[in-house]
């Protein structure tokens, strides 16, 4: 059998030679409206609301409070209400970011003895500082 090799047409149309007037003009973008933007990030989004203003009557007054405040106004007191999951997750807060009086250290309490050993601490200069105490003589030696 005789193989027939067959020249390309401008004409022919199959996969990867779509028809001509379906194809992009010259100069012409495929998607000339652009990308369209995308969602915020939920991190944005979650500021948003949490930073979002809300009225809240405490005592017949009206006051505007960040919802992540009222959240947590909400939250205290439901725990002391004896709720048990607001309670866990209150102590669970108060223990992360509650800063408790106890953790904070006081010089007044720290002994004479350390504080002496503090200070000489302080006067010493730092093993790897670049100031060595030759030159702070004038010794300009290397």
């Amino acid at each position: 059998m005789a193989s027939r090799k067959r020249k390309p047409s401008d004409d022919a149309v199959g996969y990867g030679r779509p028809p001509k007037a379906t194809q992009f003009k010259k100069g012409q973008s495929g998607n000339p409206k652009g990308r369209p933007k995308g969602s915020r990030p939920i991190g944005a989004v979650l500021q948003d609301v949490l930073g979002q203003r809300i009225a809240v009557t405490e005592n017949g007054k009206t006051r505007r409070l960040p919802a992540l405040e009222v959240m947590l106004r909400r939250l205290a007191n439901d725990a002391m209400r004896s709720e048990p999951v607001a309670l866990k997750l209150m102590l669970s807060l108060y223990d992360r970011y509650g800063g408790s009086g106890e953790a904070t250290i006081k010089l007044d309490e720290i002994l004479e003895e350390d504080k002496a050993i503090l200070a000489s601490f302080l006067k010493t200069p730092a093993a790897g500082s670049t100031h060595s105490r030759k030159a702070k003589t004038g010794d300009s030696r290397k």
